[in-house]
């Protein structure tokens, strides 16, 4: 049975969210603890002042290092745990 290896520079899908707006927060968090992402959505990818943006349809993804899931994985335990 071949083992697969992974790639640490590799960018994966983590994790999906029910709007823009808690993709966005989540990621501005990421972002200040030195952890590269990004978020692709099936939206307009507006966020704003309306309900719209907030709970736009579609999915919300945010993507990251495959190396960082570890540390990506407390960072949103730690904000989301309570949601």
């Amino acid at each position: 049975m071949k083992s697969e290896k992974t790639d640490p520079e590799k960018l994966v899908e983590w994790r999906t969210f029910p709007g823009r707006l808690y993709a966005e927060m989540v990621a501005e968090v990421l972002k200040k603890e030195q952890i590269y992402c990004i978020i692709k959505g099936d939206d307009a990818g507006i966020l704003g002042a309306s309900s719209v943006a907030e709970y736009s349809p579609g999915k919300i993804t945010v993507w990251i290092l495959e190396k960082d899931r570890q540390r990506a994985e407390q960072i949103a335990f730690d904000m989301l745990d309570h949601i």
